[in-house]
């Protein structure tokens, strides 16, 4: 009987439940050099669970994917958890994790221009002028719609990797990119006709969430007790400020003297915990 209780406690525990290795897509060596920043966060995030959930395995899947078929990846068992942004539609295909694993910044754009056309982009003063030129995204990205519903005239492609050579080629006017992504890809497209414009900032709340399936609640609760124990002990801080490409971005953007377009975006689901301060950075709070 206590060889039956025993086998029944390790089925139904926390540590049982999570035993398995946690599987993601890691492409960080050819699309997402981002993803590495995500990978070490979970890890960390695992870190400080152990206590309560006890040891665990991570395991990199590598195989390169658009964002539509990540969801699918996660129903099917392929991957048990991914990061991207967040939507009322994607929180009810698979489980948030309602901790924004980049403050919030996801949604700050800053512009890459060509450099033969910054005085054009520095005559621009309202979203009015600025509906005029044509900007580039993701065809599967939330920001096409976020975009789209200020107003904006937006162009949608396949493949991120042709977007800066579309730019390049006059195929567009400006490629919007969070300002904590934009600096490393500029170093690695390495384009000498290209820029980041200086003038403006676009501004939308937005998230990047852990996500896992609906049905795997117990790494839920798992992954949101271990962020939220980083937040509370400062080891989260310490991790964003610390991965090299925030650091380039905080430091290297100058932020505060830009006109920046502030919008809505009808994608963010009502259940946001936007209330929640100390989740979120804004601009007038980025250290100097």
């Amino acid at each position: 009987m206590a060889k039956y209780v025993t086998l029944l406690w390790l089925f139904f525990s926390p540590v049982y439940i999570c035993a398995a290795p946690i599987k993601y897509i890691d492409n960080t060596d050819s699309v997402d050099k981002h993803g590495v920043y995500f990978i070490s966060l979970l890890k960390l995030a695992l870190e400080k669970s152990k206590s309560q959930y006890g040891d665990f395995e991570t395991q990199g899947v590598p195989v390169t994917m658009q964002q539509h078929r990540l969801f699918k990846s996660i129903d099917s068992g392929l991957i048990d958890l991914m990061w991207t942004v967040t939507s009322t539609q994607r929180e009810q295909e698979a489980l948030a994790i309602r901790i924004p694993l980049l403050k919030g910044l996801i949604g700050h754009r800053v512009f890459v221009i060509k450099k033969d056309r910054e005085p054009e982009f520095k005559q621009i003063s309202s979203l009015v002028q600025l509906s005029v030129l044509s900007a580039i995204q993701s065809h599967d990205w939330p920001d096409v719609a976020i975009l789209e519903n200020a107003g904006l005239k937006v162009e949608k492609f396949n493949s991120h990797s042709s977007m800066y050579k579309l730019l390049a080629n006059n195929n567009v006017d400006y490629f919007p990119r969070s300002l904590l992504e934009v600096v490393e890809e500029m170093e690695r497209n390495a384009d000498d006709t290209l820029m980041i414009n200086p003038h403006h900032m676009l501004v939308y709340p937005s998230a990047i969430y852990f996500f896992v399936s609906k049905k795997n609640t117990a790494l839920a609760q798992r992954i949101e007790y271990g962020l939220n124990a980083a937040i509370k002990d400062g080891s989260f801080d310490q991790h964003f400020y610390s991965y090299s490409g925030h650091a380039k971005a905080l430091k290297g953007l100058t932020l505060r003297n830009r006109t920046v377009f502030r919008i809505d975006n009808p994608l963010m689901p009502e259940s946001t915990p936007i209330q929640n301060k100390s989740l979120w950075l804004d601009i007038e709070r980025i250290p100097d």
